[in-house]
């Protein structure tokens, strides 16, 4: 990795740290003269992705909408503290427990940045991905 990879790098790193600071009041985050250690809580669940697959990609429109209240209230929160995670799809999605009404947590803020002052909504890019089908009960 060259000198100018390391430096992004390390700057992409210290940004992904400010932004979990700022969002969580996150009291895990170390760092030394080499590295930074991120502390995060462990989620059982596994992946958003994984669930919609082991239902065959079907939901019903009553569980379909817990899913997506929880993510609307993610990008809400997220956008109040004035971020934009920039990465939002099922795989970023964890469930804390194994149990169907786990709630979920957002993970992997690399992409993440903070919204400056006077940038346009334009700016921004979207790229939503829709798994399956939602069925009706």
């Amino acid at each position: 990795m060259g000198q100018m990879t390391t430096a992004i790098a390390i700057e992409d790193v210290h940004r992904e740290v400010k932004i979990l600071k700022a969002l969580s009041r996150h009291n895990n985050l170390f760092e030394d003269t080499n590295n930074v250690y991120v502390v995060m809580e462990l989620c059982e669940g596994g992946e958003l992705l994984d669930r919609i697959l082991s239902r065959g990609g079907r939901y019903m429109e009553e569980d379909a909408k817990k899913i997506i209240v929880q993510i609307l209230n993610v990008i809400a929160f997220c956008h109040l503290q004035g971020v934009v995670h920039r990465d939002l799809k099922p795989e970023n999605f964890l469930f804390v427990t194994r149990d169907e009404d786990s709630p979920m947590k957002v993970i992997d803020f690399g992409l993440s940045d903070f919204i400056r002052p006077g940038n346009s909504r334009k700016s921004l890019i979207l790229h939503f991905s829709f798994f399956g089908r939602m069925d009706k009960p």
